[in-house]
């Protein structure tokens, strides 16, 4: 059976995209988090992006935006950026909280597609984008991927291991 799948197009989300977004971070959240969901928290960051409108003036908390491919009510892929910077710097940097494409929509561009919209968004607005892989699956592969878009700078790792908050099984541990 062949699984039907969007144009790479992507596009600013909005509201009216909400629930097909959180129904895309759940399933990133299963496949690749490290610690307990707080919905709150993700509502917050979420709502902030989708209507940047209702903030209030004076309001310092994180801005950030979603660029989406699919349509409305069926989405196959998400990106979530926020403005941020270093505990030690004021300089300014767009950092990437989610890039995730629907794993029936993989045999797509999607990712690519999203990757390059984050390239754009550093190119227009002279902010770099700080991007990477955290995952305990595939870890290498998405690696591979994401190292033919971007210039690789480092590396992130995780001890102990078994306090990730998976719901798949974790690789063996190697001996030390």
């Amino acid at each position: 059976m062949t699984v039907s799948v969007s144009p790479s197009i992507v596009r600013r989300a909005g509201p009216e995209d909400y629930q097909d977004i959180w129904r895309l971070f759940l399933m990133a959240y299963n496949e690749n988090a490290l610690f307990t969901l707080s919905p709150p928290k993700v509502d917050f960051f979420l709502k902030r992006a989708l209507a940047p409108a209702l903030i209030p003036p004076g309001d310092t908390g994180p801005r950030g935006e979603v660029a989406v491919i699919g349509p409305i009510g069926a989405l196959e892929a998400i990106c979530f950026v926020i403005i941020g910077s270093f505990w030690y710097s004021d300089d300014l940097h767009i950092e990437e909280l989610i890039v995730y494409v629907d794993p029936e929509k993989r045999r797509s561009h999607h990712a690519r597609e999203l990757i390059c919209w984050m390239k754009k968004q550093a190119d227009e607005t002279g902010l770099p984008v700080f991007t990477g892989v955290m995952s305990t699956l595939r870890t290498e592969a998405k690696v591979r991927f994401y190292e033919r878009f971007v210039p690789k700078i480092g590396a992130f790792f995780f001890y102990p291991l078994e306090k990730a908050k998976v719901q798949h099984e974790l690789p063996p541990r190697r001996a030390a």
